[in-house]
């Protein structure tokens, strides 16, 4: 185990497929960057920090299994570097598959200070039931931060989402550093409105906002395509920092009638960055509903 996750700076994973994932702890951001290029998703980098505290010895390999547990670990398993602020890593883990039971992990140990270990150990969490090797993973596009919007505490000031279709539908909601917020149709003329609460809750729905997936499981073709056609809705969001993001939605077509055509529980998404991604309409449906009654 890491006892101070706090010192760890950078973490690298690589398979055996020659996959691999680097993650850096960044000062500028909350998030740590992946390969240099890319911001990680925080949910797993937490896991990770948490799975290096939390890890524990539950006891030895079998002698019988040693030699299949080494030949798997070398042959199929992942490397993972631990760094704390120097050039070589303080521990390497060596993870292979899952025992038996799902109970528990094989995992070889690597120090600087002693080298690479002869016998590999079963691992599990404390307080947990399962097996680690799955959070560790080299997918580039499975580490990727998913953020569509990130505007925490107070920092939203203006939402505008358009509905290409039928502009009349369209709506833009604004605030004052003070939380006042007004609110405009698709012509940019003021609306009075009665319930400011619900107003006020579809504004702030807009502060945390993810899509599914980079991976949209569409040609390269395909993706061009819907990148030189219309959106059925953009959402333009500001901070009062002066940042900005803009995001459009574009039907996934499904031939099911109930929902026009249009698939039931997936949109594509086009990123600020011009990438086609999948997003649920669980998380965006309500972001794009008509405001009525307010």
């Amino acid at each position: 185990a890491i006892a101070d996750t706090s010192l760890v700076d950078k973490i690298f994973i690589v398979d055996t497929n020659g996959r691999s994932a680097l993650l850096e702890r960044s000062d500028d951001t909350r998030f740590w960057t992946l390969n240099g290029e890319f911001l990680a998703r925080k949910d797993a980098t937490d896991l990770l920090l948490k799975t290096f505290t939390r890890v524990l010895v539950k006891g030895p390999v079998a002698e019988l299994q040693r030699e299949t547990v080494l030949r798997n670990l070398s042959g199929s398993g992942k490397k993972v570097e631990i760094y704390q602020g120097g050039d070589l890593p303080v521990k390497t883990w060596y993870i292979g598959t899952p025992t038996q039971s799902h109970t528990g992990t094989f995992v070889l140990l690597e120090t600087a200070e002693l080298g690479k270990s002869s016998e590999p150990f079963i691992v599990h969490l404390k307080g947990s039931v399962g097996f680690i090797s799955t959070r560790f993973f080299t997918d580039v596009n499975e580490w990727r931060y998913t953020g569509v919007f990130d505007f925490p505490g107070r920092s939203l000031a203006e939402v505008t989402v358009t509905h290409h279709d039928t502009p009349s539908q369209s709506y833009k909601i604004s605030s004052n550093i003070n939380g006042v917020i007004s609110l405009e149709n698709g012509a940019g003329a003021l609306i009075s409105f009665h319930d400011t609460l619900k107003v006020q809750n579809r504004f702030l729905r807009f502060r945390k906002v993810h899509f599914e997936s980079f991976n949209s499981h569409l040609s390269e073709e395909a993706q061009n395509k819907i990148k030189n056609s219309s959106p059925a809705f953009t959402m333009i969001v500001k901070g009062f920092d002066g940042r900005s993001s803009k995001f459009d939605l574009f039907w996934k077509e499904s031939g099911n009638s109930q929902f026009d055509g249009h698939d039931g529980e997936h949109m594509y998404g086009l990123t600020s960055d011009g990438e086609v991604v999948l997003v649920q309409r669980y998380v965006f449906d309500p972001l794009t509903e008509v405001l009525m009654n307010f």
